[in-house]
């Protein structure tokens, strides 16, 4: 489960930022939330609005950084290779020369963990990861280790680390220490080594942790389909429930079924200077829908809509039947699909008959209906990105004068109350509207 995320100095984002999942004070939608062992509050999900280009999707870009860093770093890798997606802020000579740093804490089982990482291209300018065991009992004073600290020392050109003796023997920590580039996060080290927490810490972000982006990444809608017919194939009962939500949102299927789809791959030759297509195997979808004379008509992938394509996989993504509580990352939950069909499924979301295990979703979104009566002040975040280009953002409860309970946010958003809408220009403002038809010359 997310608790929090913070980001600075990362894209366009300077000022450090936090986005807190834990739920504020008021009484709206208890259904909502999840409440943790110990009585805490945490919301399902959290939407983010604001105009275009102010950072909405940058604040899934860092929470796939840190994922796709954390991955690269339990690999082996050349002291060279560039550290991916850290782009600090480029708007500002001196900060373009710092780290970016993306901070993530995050429940497992009742263990809190904090991953704190600052870097650029070249190298890790700090790593933290804090440990918490949170106890049943809010009153009782929760114990912290800092199972790893270290820092990059410019003047020294060295790091001062520290690793907690929970990491292993001094034998382990030493090569820990001596085994781990500029490069590299000690956690990915200490995971290639098999250590517990870091292999717990690499599971979450390795799959307990999805993106879905499909309208950006043109490659991404055939990863998310091949994954859904995969887990479709692989258990029936849940296969069974997907079928009945499709049928049900009224895009006229009446049955899913999982075929095999022939590729082709890229395959590399073992000298590696030589890449080679061959023709693999994978599992795909049809759809099945019915003719007016009762007759049935099998459609494949290309044939249905990328609204209907998004709905199957985001319901297959959601509903996931994993035994851990998993986090979904959506940028432009609405696109392609109907506005009354995006209230469907984060009704499905918010709802224990169909995610009784609690996952969390983390959107962005221009689709101000789902505002009111389906979201709670603490589940909307407002972005707005400033004339010299910083972003910042804040949470829809810390505006405590407008954002009534009773408040028509939709409105109020709308109306500019808490930022986030574009301010146009002359041009756009003052577009005439004509009284007449335009005539048309003969040409």
């Amino acid at each position: 489960m997310i608790i929090e995320l913070t980001i600075e100095n990362f894209k366009s984002f300077l000022e450090a930022m936090t986005i807190g999942f834990a739920a504020g004070t008021t009484s709206q939608l208890p259904g909502n939330l999840l409440r943790h062992r110990n009585g805490e509050r945490f919301v399902k999900s959290m939407a983010l609005y604001g105009l275009n280009a102010c950072g909405k999707t940058t604040v899934l870009d860092a929470l796939h950084a840190l994922s796709s860093f954390v991955l690269f770093s339990s690999q082996d890798q050349k002291p060279t290779a560039k550290i991916p997606h850290f782009e600090p802020f480029a708007l500002d000579r001196s900060s373009s020369l710092k780290p970016a740093r993306v901070a993530l804490v995050v429940d497992l089982e009742g263990d809190r963990y904090t991953l704190d990482v600052s870097a650029t291209a070249d190298r890790v300018w700090s790593e933290t990861l804090r440990t918490q065991r949170v106890s049943k009992q809010p009153s009782r004073k929760a114990t912290e280790k800092i199972l790893i600290e270290r820092r990059w020392d410019p003047d020294k050109r060295m790091y001062i680390t520290s690793l907690h003796e929970d990491l292993g023997t001094d034998l382990t920590r030493r090569s820990v220490l001596e085994q781990t580039p500029r490069n590299r996060l000690m956690l990915g080290k200490l995971s290639s080594m098999g250590h517990a927490v870091a292999s717990r810490i690499m599971q979450w972000f390795d799959e307990d942790l999805q993106f879905y982006d499909m309208h950006r990444n043109p490659y991404s809608e055939d990863a998310m389909l091949t994954t859904t017919a995969r887990l479709l194939r692989e258990n029936p009962a849940f296969a069974e429930m997907v079928e009945r939500l499709m049928r049900d949102a009224d895009t006229g299927i009446r049955r899913l079924r999982v075929v095999d789809e022939k590729v082709a791959e890229p395959v590399i030759l073992e000298s590696g200077s030589k890449l080679e297509w061959k023709e693999g195997v994978r599992p795909g979808l049809s759809f099945q829908h019915a003719a007016r004379d009762g007759s049935e008509t099998i459609f494949r992938r290309r044939q249905e809509s990328s609204g209907t394509l998004r709905f199957v996989a985001l319901i297959a993504a959601i509903l996931h039947p994993s035994p851990r509580r998993r986090l979904i990352c959506i940028d432009e939950l609405s696109a392609s699909m109907h506005p009354a069909l995006v209230r469907r499924l984060l009704r499905v979301v918010h709802g224990r008959t169909f995610n009784n295990a609690g996952n969390q979703i983390l959107f962005t979104t221009h689709d101000t209906h789902l505002m009111n009566r389906l979201l709670r002040r603490d589940q909307i975040m407002i972005c707005k990105k400033s004339r010299f280009g910083r972003s910042a953002a804040r949470r829809l409860d810390e505006y405590q004068d407008t954002a009534r309970s009773d408040a028509n946010l939709e409105k109020q958003y709308l109306d500019g109350r808490f930022g986030g809408v574009p301010q146009f220009g002359p041009t756009l403002e003052d577009v005439p509207v004509d009284a007449e038809p335009l005539e048309l010359d003969p040409r």
